[in-house]
């Protein structure tokens, strides 16, 4: 009954509105669709994302980064044309290598879309969030030393 409701709202929204939403802003199509869970989701992996470049200082940080965000504007665009035209879903947290992929290419941004798939248990939640922690804290000091000792080269 949920998803007949759900079915007719999202018909009523405008595909083309959700998808550039989603374009520019991941998240917006999915708020604008009704979807907050996936809204809120989006949302913290695109502002996560919007601060890590923002106070990127380096050139290579930011071609790091840069790569990151079409990983994140691309899925969300998608998901939110296929769910105002009532298409199945491509990217959904019930697709384990979307779910992996999305923790590989964002890391602890898309936790969230981690713990929302019902196809891991509790106890590979966990240690896939810990993992994708210790990656991500790993990745930042890396990136800090790459760019301190490419920094002192250059100049």
């Amino acid at each position: 009954m949920r998803s007949r409701m759900i079915g007719k709202n999202e018909s009523m929204k405008n595909k083309w509105m959700a998808f550039f939403l989603s374009l520019f802003i991941p998240g917006t199509g999915q708020l604008y669709l009704g979807e907050r869970i996936k809204a809120v989701t989006m949302l913290c992996i695109t502002a996560g994302l919007a601060v890590a470049l923002a106070t990127s200082r380096s050139r290579i940080n930011f071609l790091f980064l840069s790569p990151i965000c079409l990983f994140v504007m691309i899925p969300a665009a998608t998901d939110a044309f296929q769910t105002a035209s009532g298409e199945p879903r491509t990217f959904t947290s019930d697709s384990i290598p979307y779910v992996l992929f999305m923790l590989f290419a964002v890391g602890p941004f898309a936790v969230p879309l981690l713990w929302l798939s019902p196809k891991f248990s509790g106890t590979s939640k966990i240690i896939l969030t810990a993992l994708v922690i210790v990656i991500a804290i790993g990745a930042i000091l890396f990136l800090k030393e790459v760019s301190s000792m490419m920094s002192a080269y250059l100049e």
